[in-house]
């Protein structure tokens, strides 16, 4: 499946941007909650084209390929990429470039959380930014869906103290499907194979770089009987996508859903299942290379709420696809349900994720190369090897070592751009 990528070098605009240009630019009435959300944050674009070229030194390099650190490290950075990464004797820093000690400390690729909701907001998109996670992706906007969305998504790229939303626009499931079944949410409505076929190419020519659909019959909400996606809608919805180069991700909840995903044949599995998880449905999942975003500090927050058990299930669950041998990319639904969640480096899931028998070096590579697999960007971000963009963040300590030093953030950067912190 090819690999669409956005550019690397933001393209130049004022040095701030007006409500009345924005709404020239989108379409949307002056109003709006989006427009109000997004002024809220204090938008203010880069001045510059282009930030100027460093070189990071005196650090440790984790460069999320899931490669052992390399010690006394350095990185050159030009034009918002990286140039040169390595141990600092084999690295050239060209003449003239500024040179930035980082007094010893651990430097990764940007954190990417690969499933949240509510990132169409500035304010929000520099919360994350500030705690070393310099992508976000959006897998649902939380009202009707417009293809403005994907507009206010390329101008909020566009600031470098924002994080990078990526971001699928809305759901599209079968009528009267979730989440239009559980909360009356906003869905895409497919029902035959041409529906399917028609409404996917329809959301990426609007700019979805992610298809999502759901797989959720009720049963982890008391419920049963919500309508599923007939087979052959399901499969012409994934085929729909795979022609376009974009990949599908698949909410379920339910081992007894699971099935019917992975029949579909989706790239990835939206939430782990909440309710025990037969051998063979884990070895199936890990062995058809289908990806797993396990959304753990959600069912925390859930089962504390709901006095139920999600949560355990939840880690037992990823537990065994992990020794399995399945793949996992951090997310936390962020924004998803009415229970409190981190903004910033995602310390809660982080902790969850160890607890499910996930080593270190294991959540750290969920965190940056997986999750840019998981937005369809591999090729740009998560990695930081010569010619990705240079979003990355060093912290004081090492999280190979303790995981909570994540959480000590010296330094945030994306596309080369420097972020308060």
């Amino acid at each position: 499946m090819s690999s669409p990528e956005l550019p690397l070098k933001d393209p130049p605009l004022s040095a701030r941007l007006t409500r009345r240009s924005f709404l020239k630019q989108t379409g949307l009435a002056a109003g709006s909650l989006l427009v109000s959300d997004l002024f809220a944050g204090g938008w203010v674009a880069a001045a510059q084209e282009e930030p100027p070229p460093l070189a990071l030194i005196n650090l440790t390099l984790i460069d999320g390929t899931g490669a052992p650190p390399v010690p006394d490290a350095a990185v050159v950075i030009h034009q918002g990429r990286i140039q040169d990464a390595g141990p600092r004797g084999q690295v050239e820093i060209p003449q003239g470039v500024a040179r930035l000690d980082m007094g010893g400390g651990t430097l990764l690729p940007g954190f990417i959380n690969a499933h949240v909701h509510g990132g169409y907001r500035a304010d929000v998109l520099t919360g994350w930014a500030r705690g070393g996670v310099t992508t976000v992706r959006d897998l649902g906007a939380l009202g009707i869906y417009s293809a403005n969305l994907f507009k206010i998504r390329d101008t909020l790229c566009a600031n470098p103290r924002c994080a990078q939303l990526v971001a699928v626009g809305s759901f599209i499931n079968v009528t009267g499907g979730y989440p239009i079944a559980y909360w009356n949410g906003f869905a895409v409505t497919v029902d035959t194979p041409a529906d399917a076929e028609r409404e996917v190419n329809r959301l990426v020519d609007d700019g979805a770089e992610v298809i999502k659909t759901a797989f959720e019959s009720g049963y982890t909400f008391a419920q049963s009987g919500w309508p599923l996606l007939p087979p052959a809608t399901a499969k012409a919805l994934v085929a729909a996508a795979h022609q376009r180069g974009v990949p599908v991700t698949a909410h379920v909840t339910s081992a007894r859903d699971l099935p019917l995903a992975l029949d579909a044949g989706v790239d990835e599995i939206a939430h782990m299942v909440v309710d025990p998880c037969p051998d063979e449905l884990i070895q199936r999942t890990a062995a058809a290379g289908v990806r797993w975003v396990p959304t753990l500090e959600l069912w925390q927050g859930v089962s504390r709420r709901h006095n139920i058990h999600y949560d355990q299930v939840a880690v037992e669950n990823l537990a065994r696809f992990v020794q399995a041998g399945g793949e996992v990319a951090l997310g936390t639904d962020y924004a998803g349900a009415p229970v409190p969640f981190e903004l910033g480096m995602p310390l809660a899931e982080i902790r969850l994720m160890a607890a499910a028998g996930m080593t270190p070096a294991q959540i750290l590579v969920a965190g940056t190369r997986n999750a840019a697999r998981a937005c369809n960007l591999a090729q740009t971000l998560g990695t930081l090897v010569a010619d990705r963009a240079a979003d990355l963040l060093v912290v004081d300590g090492n999280p190979l070592a303790n995981l909570e030093n994540l959480g000590r953030i010296r330094l945030a950067m994306r596309r080369g751009w420097m972020i308060p912190v």
